[in-house]
């Protein structure tokens, strides 16, 4: 992958999940930590995040932590000495921002707001162009509704991206998993393979193992490994370098 010049528009993939709470943040990190450590531009954006209790996501805030570096600075124009988390580049890497742990659609509403496609689209074309990958966090699973008229996935298909998609590890993720498959490809959208993240420390075996043959068979889609439930960022860092290795051709790719 070559470096791109400033000016030049870079690539991106979109980190999407089964459901809220499957590890789609922890993956989105150790996804900007790998490319950064071989040598991949990688940046990093959330459109929305809920349930924000201080000026910076937690989201952000652990992306930021996994990868050592500031990801809201990619493409903003700030620099190091503005702060990590600058408004300038807060806005450019979570756009909206609301206290309600809910939809956003709800969210926003509580705070008298409304989630606009158009000023994500905007947001999103200046981090891309700003970086060599952006990587885009979900928020909650595909269907979740940005404003009462507009999906998330909706977006993400009017935008084109490769879709990484995180799923359980356990119980009641076949189900899960193989609809999300099929709203991605009701609407063509280009799909880089699943990822299994652990929801507890000790899951049964044969229940994980067939879930994972399954989704790959019955799903006909690239399983590209599993993350277990890890104590501490260094054990995750390990975890995760065969998944990344298998992610770097989709990226090499954009």
């Amino acid at each position: 992958m070559k470096q791109v010049e400033q000016g030049q528009t870079g690539g991106a993939i979109f980190v999407a999940a089964t459901d809220t709470g499957v590890g789609k943040t922890m993956i989105s990190a150790l996804v900007v930590d790998f490319l950064r450590r071989r040598g991949v531009a990688a940046a990093y954006q959330k459109w929305v995040a809920t349930g924000c209790s201080g000026p910076v996501p937690a989201d952000l805030a652990a992306v930021a932590a996994c990868s050592g570096q500031p990801p809201a600075l990619a493409g903003a124009g700030g620099s190091v000495a503005d702060g990590p988390f600058a408004a300038r580049a807060l806005q450019l890497a979570v756009p909206y921002r609301f206290r309600l742990p809910a939809s956003p659609h709800l969210a926003a509403e509580q705070e008298g707001g409304r989630v606009e496609p158009e000023r994500l689209r905007t947001l999103f074309r200046q981090a891309r162009a700003g970086c060599e990958l952006l990587v885009v966090e979900g928020v909650g699973g595909l269907l979740v509704p940005l404003n009462r008229q507009k999906l998330l996935v909706d977006l993400v298909a009017e935008l084109a991206l490769p879709v990484l998609l995180v799923a359980r590890s356990g119980l009641g993720t076949i189900n899960h998993t193989l609809l999300s498959l099929e709203a991605l490809r009701s609407r063509k959208l280009p799909l880089v393979g699943v990822v299994f993240s652990d929801e507890a420390e000790e899951l049964p075996a044969v229940i994980v193992e067939d879930n994972l043959r399954t989704i790959a068979e019955l799903g006909w889609v690239p399983v590209l490994g599993r993350l277990p439930r890890c104590r501490g960022l260094a054990a995750a860092r390990r975890a995760f370098i065969p998944i990344g290795e298998k992610l770097l051709p989709a990226v090499a790719a954009q």
